[in-house]
């Protein structure tokens, strides 16, 4: 045993003799191998700048695109962070501006598609707050109000009886659509079934007064969707002709008891009108609507003050969007070569897509994954409100998110698809009006 520990340690001194000798052999570069240290350091910082640029990027698309080989934790992790923010990218504080958006995946069944063309649009920047909105009627209370967060104005409505007309919505074709952002604020202070009712009616007599709670007065035609948030969340669809009722059902919306932005979206195809809160489909009537010569859209409310000294009660409209025309998006694609879309809707300066947008994307998805060697070019198109060269960034962002939801959310072919922006360069309207404006934030898929 004493012989074999010998041998190992003179084995031992031996190999390390060798590597000395080696090693004094070989002269050692201190300079090149400082130089080399020093590029390595920088090669690091590079990579660390281009992930900081790529994270940039990611947010200011909406965190669509996300970096490849992260793991299930961080990308969990991700999706909770993105969860817990309002449509401003911040913590959710209350202030009906941050509220969180519906999921994208709940609006599956959604299929409200706007008018080809927007004949008018409002979000009462024009109107000072306090004042009675410039191009609407009322005979109570209506006035522009602020709200915290919110990146434009809104109509507030209140009042004992009254009733309240955007004079700019009037004899409504055939084919149209409204759309708009609503929150109904109320105090839950011992209102009764029938103390507390906004709303929503498409009417033949524009200049119908406040002679009783209801709208089916003698000399109207049409159809009322009155809303009771308290203390059931039903909302009433009663059409009539000539004031004698024809139809009356109810239906129930239980996000009417907390005050967050409710997206409402009507549709009007001749008789037949659907109405939409979110992306539940809350009414389909297909005779909904009697013939009538014109119709009128105008919102109501009643509002019983004896147990609310304060009048807390008050709906809030805000984006409010009117368009013409039943859309053909399959014909105007494949047979015109050129579909042109003012449905995909975006918060302002963001390239975050709307789920109110579900039901235009489907309908695209659908003509794509129908006709799998059609080649499409998306465009973006935005205003000419603010800097130039940002405008053609958003539009180009925008085009780019498009194209990740039909391809991650309608598994339509990513290499048949390509994206551009041309900013504000293309108008299709005038830019000195909120419609024109409306109008020119399009998009349009062209066929190549």
């Amino acid at each position: 045993m004493k012989k074999i520990i010998a041998t190992l340690k003179s084995l031992h001194i031996l190999v390390l003799v060798c590597w000395l000798s080696n090693a004094s052999a070989q002269k050692i570069d201190v300079k090149e191998k400082a130089k080399n240290a020093a590029t390595n350091r920088a090669d690091r910082k590079v990579d660390n700048s281009i992930d900081k640029g790529l994270d940039k990027i990611e947010e200011g698309i909406g965190g669509l695109f996300k970096k490849k080989n992260k793991s299930k934790k961080e990308n969990n992790k991700e999706k909770s962070d993105e969860e817990s923010k309002g449509k401003n990218g911040k913590k959710n504080d209350g202030d009906a501006g941050n509220q969180s958006q519906p999921s994208f995946a709940s609006y599956n069944k959604f299929d409200f598609i706007p008018g080809d063309k927007i004949l008018a649009f409002d979000d009462f920047m024009q109107d000072a707050p306090g004042d009675l909105p410039a191009k609407w009627n009322s005979t109570g209370a209506a006035e522009i109000a602020t709200i915290n967060g919110s990146a434009f104005n809104w109509v507030q409505l209140s009042g004992g009886d009254a009733y309240f007309n955007p004079q700019y919505i009037t004899k409504m074709p055939d084919n149209c659509t409204v759309d708009f952002d609503m929150i109904i604020n109320y105090s839950k202070v011992e209102y009764a079934y029938y103390q507390l009712r906004f709303g929503i009616e498409i009417i033949s007599s524009a200049a119908a007064k406040a002679q009783t709670e209801n709208a089916n007065v003698s000399a109207n035609t049409g159809i009322c969707f009155n809303i009771h948030p308290y203390p059931d969340q039903e909302i009433y669809a009663i059409s009539y002709v000539k004031g004698e009722t024809q139809l009356e059902t109810k239906a129930q919306f239980a996000a009417l008891s907390n005050p967050k932005p409710i997206h409402v979206s009507i549709m009007r195809q001749q008789q037949r009108i659907k109405i939409y809160f979110n992306d539940k489909k809350v009414y389909d009537l297909p005779q909904g609507l009697p013939a009538a010569p014109n119709y009128y859209l105008r919102f109501s409310a009643l509002i019983d003050n004896r147990n609310d000294d304060k009048n807390t009660a008050k709906m809030y409209v805000s984006n409010l969007r009117y368009a013409a025309g039943k859309p053909d998006m399959r014909n105007k694609l494949l047979t015109e070569g050129k579909l042109v879309t003012r449905g995909i809707l975006f918060d302002p300066g963001s390239a975050i897509v709307k789920p109110e947008s579900a039901g235009v994307l489907k309908e695209i998805a659908a003509i794509l994954n129908d006709n799998k060697e059609l080649r499409v070019k998306i465009v973006g198109h935005t205003d000419s409100d603010g800097d130039n060269t940002k405008n053609q960034q958003l539009s180009e962002a925008r085009a780019m998110a498009i194209k990740s939801i039909l391809v991650e959310q309608y598994n339509v072919n990513e290499d048949y698809m390509t994206a551009e922006g041309k900013g504000e360069t293309q108008p299709v309207d005038a830019n000195t009006t909120a419609a024109g404006k409306a109008n020119n934030r399009r998009v349009e898929l062209i066929k190549l």
